[in-house]
């Protein structure tokens, strides 16, 4: 059965995934019903904002037990588990909310970063791959990158550069994947290494604190991967050691950074 792209149903999707409620408000919530599945993934996601892991995986626990066919408590606890690096159960949760909702691109995505990240580089390739059936074209840009950098990874450059006809270029991202949309651009030629990362870049992206940073190690890392294809491994190089300066730890540039700086005797 062809995919039919439904923009409200991705609206809310993102929104639930962007949402940045209080605890205070999150247990208000609750305390009207505390059987609510959506109000226990609200608490959540509220305890995670407070980087309160633990209570946010019982929180998403809880939610599961008065439904357990609500994908979204499985989805905010695998981020969760992927966060404190419990790889297999953040893959078993994403899984779950995947069979419950196929349709819903970003269940696809976690769950490929989350194989990305524990080592399965084919496999999560796959996913994104099927990410972008699922997904709009103006989503693509993440994904695109992921694939990319993953083939430079695993020194497939020839592939890296032939993924980059999945994608097109000219359509505008939505705002929270600028760095996405930008990095894409400067591998397919658009933009031109020198004029990558730009200064004025705190207009352009999602008014959160230290936005810049976290959009800045996705676009470093992006840079390492273009210069390695473009056999320029000292400016790939230098690209690692100005991202390490702005390390936004938990950003997924920065992590896949790390080995790369500790080869490169960056970091111990």
């Amino acid at each position: 059965m062809k995919f039919v792209f439904n923009q409200k149903k991705n609206d809310h999707n993102r929104e639930m995934l962007m949402m940045q409620p209080t605890v205070a408000e999150a247990k208000a919530a609750l305390e009207k019903d505390d059987t609510d599945a959506y109000a226990w993934y609200v608490y959540g996601k509220a305890l995670s904002l407070e980087k309160r892991y633990d209570e946010a995986i019982e929180a998403h626990s809880q939610g599961i037990v008065y439904d357990p066919f609500y994908a979204p408590n499985y989805f905010g606890r695998g981020g969760k588990l992927s966060t404190t690096g419990h790889f297999w159960g953040a893959l078993a949760d994403y899984t779950m909310a995947i069979h419950l909702d196929s349709s819903n691109w970003l269940y696809w995505y976690y769950r490929a970063t989350t194989l990305n990240l524990a080592g399965h580089l084919e496999e999560s390739i796959d996913d994104f791959r099927q990410c972008m059936k699922v997904s709009d074209p103006s989503e693509h840009y993440p994904l695109i990158h992921w694939i990319y950098s993953t083939y430079v990874e695993m020194g497939q450059y020839d592939k890296a550069e032939k993924s980059l006809e999945g994608v097109d270029a000219t359509i505008e991202p939505p705002q929270m994947d600028y760095g996405y949309c930008r990095t894409v651009r400067l591998y397919k030629g658009m933009v031109k290494p020198e004029e990558f990362i730009e200064p004025d870049m705190k207009d352009k992206v999602l008014p959160r604190e230290k936005r810049v940073e976290l959009e800045q190690n996705t676009m470093y890392y992006g840079l390492y991967c273009y210069w390695m294809v473009h056999g320029q491994p000292d400016k790939a190089a230098e690209a690692i050691k100005k991202l390490l300066p702005i390390a936004y730890p938990g950003a997924f540039g920065y992590t896949k950074s790390i080995p790369i700086a500790k080869r490169l005797g960056l970091l111990k």
